[in-house]
């Protein structure tokens, strides 16, 4: 086997771990839960199994969260209050994402 052959492969399996790591899968859903899944494979939306901590946040479980066909969030409840781009979101009120994770909109804290 050539040396190329061998680098190629490694690279491949490389690139198709960093994929799998980076997905989100159906094991943060809730049990019986509706799950919706993107064309490509990676899930757009379920019910949450248990609080989700994804970057900044905590989502909230047994609520709703959807996700970008590219991983990112979509929008979910929060678990907690907590303050993003400078602005405090209120607890167990929606927080909305951008495609390319920049902080979209959220309930803002009394």
């Amino acid at each position: 086997m050539s040396m190329f052959k061998v680098v190629f492969g490694v690279l491949i399996l490389i690139v198709f771990s960093v994929i799998q790591a980076n997905a989100i899968d159906q094991s943060i859903c809730y049990s019986g839960a509706n799950v919706v899944i993107h064309p490509n494979g990676s899930l757009k939306s379920c019910d949450l199994k248990d609080d989700f901590p994804f970057g900044e946040i905590k989502c909230k479980s047994r609520n709703r969260a959807s996700f970008y066909d590219n991983g990112q969030l979509e929008t979910c409840v929060l678990a907690q209050w907590t303050t993003i781009s400078d602005q405090e979101c209120k607890e167990f009120g929606p927080i909305s994402f951008y495609p390319d994770g920049k902080f979209r909109s959220c309930v803002k804290k009394d």
